[in-house]
């Protein structure tokens, strides 16, 4: 078990109510992506990160602006996706969490394409801050969990 996983072992203990607060706000921000993501509203999405935000991206840690404009142009070649935002982890250290979201993103491509179905599951691991207006994103990685391509699909 690495660090951060043993903060989530048990037994869970009962977080106080200002735990409890900060865990729905911290809770919000991938959630807030993906709602940006899947209504093709980049400002929205980018509303999730920090000004000087960075993410991991091929060639290491990239500023935030870079990675999500490749992100979101990838997504929106779609014809429609549809994140699900499943599990997830907090760890409050004061002004600073640690926020690992499992998600299942589902792009469909328009009928008639070589592809009717992509599924993949993610994992995103945020660092985030408090400020003085809310939380935010200041470093994401993403790790692929699996990915389930399905052929073409012949429709009446």
């Amino acid at each position: 078990m690495n660090d951060i996983t043993k903060h989530w072992a048990g037994p869970a203990r009962t977080p106080t109510q200002e735990e409890l607060a900060e865990h729905a706000a911290l809770s919000q921000l991938a959630k807030i992506y993906a709602l940006g993501m899947d209504m093709r509203n980049y400002d929205l999405a980018r509303s999730a990160f920090a000004p000087d935000a960075v993410a991991q991206g091929k060639q290491g840690l990239e500023p935030i602006d870079q990675h999500l404009k490749f992100t979101y142009g990838v997504a929106s070649r779609f014809h429609a996706t549809q994140h699900v935002i499943s599990n997830q982890y907090i760890k409050l250290d004061g002004d600073s969490a640690v926020v690992w979201s499992y998600g299942v993103a589902h792009p469909k491509v328009a009928p008639g394409e070589q592809r009717d179905e992509i599924i993949a599951g993610v994992q995103y691991r945020d660092n985030c801050r408090k400020f003085p207006a809310g939380w935010l994103i200041v470093e994401r990685s993403v790790a692929n969990q699996w990915i389930d391509m399905g052929p073409a699909t012949s429709r009446s």
